[in-house]
């Protein structure tokens, strides 16, 4: 029993004890209880209502003075009022804490209601959408305006970040990342990517030319090369292995040149590929004659596929990301190896696989395989004559038909490289 509630008892006892001595020596101990009884009434209220003036002030400065029951009653409300405000300190110094390190991010961070509505915002973000106070209780969509952002803010699941020109500053790129926390709020990160996409046009133009570039001395070399083992009974002993070798370095370097071309314009050309109905059997089976000429007797190629539905997509590139499976199977693999073209369609994909029983892959190398330049062997890459580049080419061709690309691969048993494409209606 707490100390207060055991003195307010003791207090009540000896109360009722003196009045009803009093009573009794009066001659009147009912009267006399119900005017004592009156009297603690009183002194109670009087307690009530110095707390009730205590709280109306909302609970600032020490307690009223009280005891028993009230004093105990006082106390706690007291150190509750305490620890309120300490709580209420700490989420002000957290609330401060957030502000500062929000303010002094260089991304822009956009607080929405669910109904899309800014309800907070941190200076970069203001800086990069112009946004100012009046703007408060505003709908997100009345700022920025471009139907690929409403689409992307209205949609119930949020889809990946998309970029934009600045409503601000056309010149300017923007990334908008969103996500949902609470009841339905969404945070909105705003990152200003311009820097980022400049330094990519830089890489593009420049693999670009230098491609281009290296075009035409390449071409006067082959020629010259071509002459000159056209007339080898004519030249000194000897040149007949330098000329060669330099025949097939040329070659390589034509192959590196066209391979870096083609790279830079699937990474440079936003336009979506053509959609002209394909027949993938007959596609494959053009590749597979193509590959069994480069292979000869040396490796045993199989088609088979097992869907007549047209894929709509672009010709050449699918068939540079199909041949490029195919020609690297044969590449990298030892003669006598088996190279099997698949193709079969499910509910929503069409699938292409080209798998091999040869030398496989260490599953480390795996993740980094469509890097451009990695190369899992460099010596053996550089006697099979690869550039290192295609597999970034499949990997780009598939991206911009919405596909995709997954290599399983098992040391000693052989290598499986899964193209995913939607079926489009």
């Amino acid at each position: 029993m707490h100390r207060g509630l055991k003195a307010e008892i003791r207090r009540i006892a000896l109360l009722t004890l003196f009045l009803l001595l009093t009573g009794f020596l009066w001659g009147h101990i009912l009267l006399t209880l119900l005017l004592g009884g009156g009297l603690y009434m009183l002194w109670t209220f009087a307690h009530i209502s110095r707390l009730y003036d205590w709280l109306d002030q909302s609970a600032e400065g020490p307690p009223p003075e009280a005891s028993g029951v009230w004093g105990d009653m006082t106390d706690f409300l007291y150190r509750m009022q305490q620890r309120n405000e300490r709580a209420k300190q700490s989420r002000r110094q957290l609330a401060e804490r957030v502000k500062d390190i929000t303010s002094a991010l260089a991304d822009g961070i956009i607080i929405l209601t669910p109904d899309r509505e800014l309800e907070w915002w941190n200076p970069a973000a203001e800086k990069l959408l112009g946004l100012v106070k009046q703007d408060r209780g505003q709908s997100m969509t009345n700022l920025v305006r471009d139907p690929r952002f409403v689409v992307f803010i209205q949609s119930d699941a949020l889809p990946p970040p998309l970029e934009l020109s600045s409503p601000e500053d056309p010149t300017r790129t923007l990334l908008f990342t969103a996500a949902t926390f609470g009841d339905g709020n969404i945070i909105l990160v705003v990152q200003d990517i311009t820097r980022l996409r400049n330094l990519e046009q830089m890489r593009q133009d420049f693999v670009a030319n230098i491609s281009h570039e290296l075009r035409t001395p390449l071409t006067v070399l082959s020629g010259y090369i071509e002459t000159l083992q056209d007339n080898a009974d004519q030249l000194p002993r000897g040149w007949a292995k330098a000329l060669l070798q330099m025949g097939q370095q040329t070659e390589r370097l034509n192959a590196l040149a066209n391979d870096l071309v083609m790279l830079s314009q699937l990474e440079s050309n936003r336009k979506p590929p053509s959609r002209a109905p394909i027949m993938l059997d007959q596609l494959l089976q053009q590749i597979a004659e193509d590959a069994r000429m480069v292979a000869g007797d040396n490796y045993l190629i199989e088609t088979d596929c097992a869907t007549d539905t047209p894929f709509k997509g672009e010709y050449k590139e699918l068939y540079s990301a199909f041949s490029n499976l195919v020609l690297n199977a044969i590449k990298h693999n030892p003669a006598g190896v088996r190279v099997q073209i698949r193709c079969f369609h499910t509910a929503s994909d069409i699938v292409v696989e080209i798998c091999d029983n040869g030398s496989g892959i260490d599953p480390k190398h795996l993740p980094r395989l469509t890097e451009r330049f990695y190369r899992v062997d460099q010596s053996r890459a550089t006697s099979t004559g690869g550039t290192g580049l295609g597999l970034a080419i499949v990997k780009h061709v598939l991206m911009r038909h919405g596909g995709s690309l997954k290599i399983d691969s098992t040391l000693g048993k052989g290598s499986c490289f899964r193209c995913q494409l939607p079926l489009l209606t």
